[in-house]
């Protein structure tokens, strides 16, 4: 995808631009605070920030919509603006702002590095400044419908007497972005579990890039006895009483939900419980790496379980 594509995704959500506007609203003190936005893209946040009152805002972007973002303020009269052509964590230059704001959010919601960036960019805030966003919940709920399996598990239809096992089983360990449906989701949102929540206020101890959790669904608190495979979304606090959410329950954005397929369906019966094991590492030197281990639980035992890595999904 283009870098202008990605950036008519991004200013064609309205419901994206209408919280970041109300959020900076919230905390811009007009003619004193002063932003730092980190990828800032074509600089439309950091335009929001002038036109609210904002004294000046720092721009860092290392692609070249940067250069895009200074024609475009040029071109609406906002000055105020300071350009930064790099990544965040390679600037040494000594910055103190009041407000610090970083949309880094991909569909996985820590698969653009969002933690790491929103973590280093605490260094550049004045004691007491705002980091927004300043909490990120991580959802799952398990998918019951066939819908998504069918649509990616195309490997035994394909025919002509060839056997395409191993390649089903590297595409099954890939997370798929994918449009989920409440009715993927038996049409209620209360077997959703948040798995991750991360509060990334500056006063808080720094999260860890490896993050992990252990899910369980009783079987009773299902709609369906059929697991195909699990829903991820997430939900942004951008400041208290403002967020983002890309929950398939929520008002859509131009963010889309992640499909964590199974390699088999797992039945349930009564009295059965569904366990998740979801483990993120998003360190540096690992990039995106997400597993998913799923076993069925019966009287207490184990009768079923299968492991997936995003690590085995890359040719």
């Amino acid at each position: 995808m283009s870098e202008i594509e990605l950036h008519r995704k991004l200013l064609g959500d309205a419901q994206r631009n209408a919280a970041f506007y109300a959020a900076l609203k919230a905390v811009i003190h007009p003619g004193v605070s002063t932003v730092l936005d980190i990828g800032a893209g074509t600089g439309f946040l950091s335009f929001l920030a002038r036109r609210l009152g904002a004294r000046s805002c720092t721009l860092i972007e290392y692609a070249d919509t940067l250069d895009l973002a200074e024609q475009l303020a040029r071109r609406n009269g906002i000055d105020g603006l300071t350009f930064i052509k790099a990544h965040s964590a390679e600037v040494r230059r000594r910055l103190s702002v009041d407000i610090v704001v970083t949309e880094t959010l991909g569909n996985y919601a820590l698969e653009e590095g969002f933690l790491e960036t929103a973590i280093d960019a605490r260094r550049f805030l004045k004691p007491g400044g705002t980091l927004l966003p300043a909490r990120l919940r991580q959802f799952v709920a398990p998918v019951l419908s066939d819908r998504l399996q069918v649509d990616i598990d195309v490997w035994s239809r394909i025919g002509y007497a060839l056997d395409f096992t191993p390649a089903r089983t590297v595409c099954l360990n890939n997370m798929f972005v994918k449009t989920v449906l409440p009715q993927d989701l038996g049409d209620s949102p209360a077997a959703a579990r948040c798995w991750d929540d991360l509060d990334l206020h500056p006063q808080r101890a720094a999260p860890p890039s490896r993050r992990q959790c252990t899910l369980r669904w009783p079987a009773q608190a299902l709609a369906a006895r059929e697991v195909r495979g699990f829903a991820l979304w997430w939900e942004a606090e951008l400041v208290p009483g403002i967020a983002l959410s890309t929950s398939p329950f929520a008002p859509p954005t131009h963010w889309e939900q992640i499909y964590l397929p199974l390699l088999d369906t797992v039945a349930l019966a009564p009295g059965d419980t569904l366990e998740l094991t979801l483990m993120s590492d998003t360190r540096i030197e690992v990039g995106v790496r997400v597993t998913w281990r799923t076993r069925l639980l019966r009287d207490g035992r184990v009768i079923a379980e299968q492991a997936q890595d995003s690590l085995r999904g890359r040719l």
